[in-house]
């Protein structure tokens, strides 16, 4: 099954309305069965500020519904000064040799 991994990043200063944000918005939009979160905001602290990732698990014909929601969920923090994220499909080594015709 492919992956949905979402990238964040935003400056520490924004740690406590990025932090209650996430409590907000989860409750508004709790992730859908479609969705196996298998990393659930593993952070890390850089020069930068914060960066977090999630990587979710989807069927391939809920690929795009999963994208979706992710993209949906992280347009909530737009208004939070620094923040900022990227949301990218990933194929499984199987799924990528199949693509290529190899596997």
């Amino acid at each position: 099954m492919p992956y949905i991994i979402s990238f964040v990043w935003y400056p520490l200063s924004a740690t406590k309305p990025v932090t209650e944000r996430y409590l907000e918005t989860i409750k508004k939009m709790p992730v859908p069965s479609i969705i196996k979160r298998l990393v659930l905001a593993a952070s890390a602290a850089t020069k930068e500020g914060i960066e977090v990732i999630n990587v979710d698990e989807v069927k391939k014909e809920d690929m795009w519904e999963g994208t979706n929601y992710n993209s949906k969920f992280l347009l909530e923090f737009k208004d939070i000064e620094g923040v900022t994220f990227h949301v990218r499909n990933f194929s499984t080594l199987p799924e990528a040799l199949k693509i290529l015709g190899m596997g």
